[in-house]
């Protein structure tokens, strides 16, 4: 599975700890970022040192499943969209997340609706078909996307980036119809400056200038605080300030 693979990659890179998050949109709106954080025997630091990794992912999607907006309730689902936390560069990121292969596409365990047994039955190129296919859902309607990709001519806002593989079209106000898909109710970022915008964790204020949580001092997106955004040389294809304004600011200590 795709966060075993994960799980592995990170620990071979010397790391103890990492924490998780949920990121699924119901979750975003019922829970603060603290407490979209899930725990593994009782910690909110889950350790890597560990012998087994399939256990620790047993665990994991046990405490997915196990937060719930009514805990009194029965059931729940084991494939919340999650948010990995670790003290990685950005660079140890993108490795984590392609592998040895630089071309591939990243994809997460919740992107993929078919298991890895039957990918791998399948004939290479209608597999790889699903994957471009859940790869798109993930990043937002095309013709949205398309519309923030000419805005901001390939070029993640906040990073600058320039993969378009890795971009991805963030709303402002969530998704709520067609007329959300506006382009000024759009920022194109990065895959995981686009989670960190959704958590909460990453905001930008009415000067468009970034906004880091202080829980991120110690990571590297604490360089991108105070920077002002890349903006569309359109200035009528800029980010609403209106809808910016809707969204609460990550706090700052």
């Amino acid at each position: 599975m795709a966060l075993d693979a994960l799980l592995l990659r990170l620990r071979n890179r010397g790391l103890e700890k990492i924490r998780i998050h949920i990121v699924s949109s119901n979750a975003i709106k019922i829970w603060k970022p603290e407490d979209r954080i899930i725990e593994i025997d009782g910690n909110l630091d889950i350790s890597l040192k560990v012998e087994d990794l399939k256990d620790l992912r047993g665990k994991i999607s046990k405490a997915q499943q196990e937060k719930k907006e009514d805990p009194t309730t029965k059931g729940g689902s084991p494939t919340k969209r999650i948010l990995i936390e670790a003290n990685l560069s950005e660079g140890a990121w993108k490795e984590v997340v392609f592998g040895v292969n630089p071309t591939a596409v990243p994809v997460s365990e919740g992107d993929l609706e078919i298991d890895l047994a039957e990918f791998l039955s399948e004939d290479g190129v209608v597999a790889k078909e699903k994957v471009i296919r859940a790869v798109a859902l993930r990043r937002g309607q095309p013709k949205f996307r398309k519309k923030l990709l000419t805005a901001y001519k390939c070029s993640c806002a906040v990073t600058g980036t320039l993969f378009s593989p890795i971009l991805e079209a963030a709303h402002i106000i969530p998704y709520m119809g067609a007329k959300t898909n506006h382009v000024t109710n759009g920022i194109l970022l990065r895959a995981d400056i686009h989670t960190l915008f959704d958590l909460g964790l990453l905001g930008i204020n009415q000067d468009y200038k970034v906004v880091v949580s202080s829980s991120m001092k110690e990571t590297e997106y604490e360089a991108y605080n105070g920077r002002r955004i890349i903006l569309p040389e359109n200035e009528a294809e800029w980010p609403s300030l209106a809808a910016l304004k809707s969204r609460p600011l990550p706090s700052r200590h």
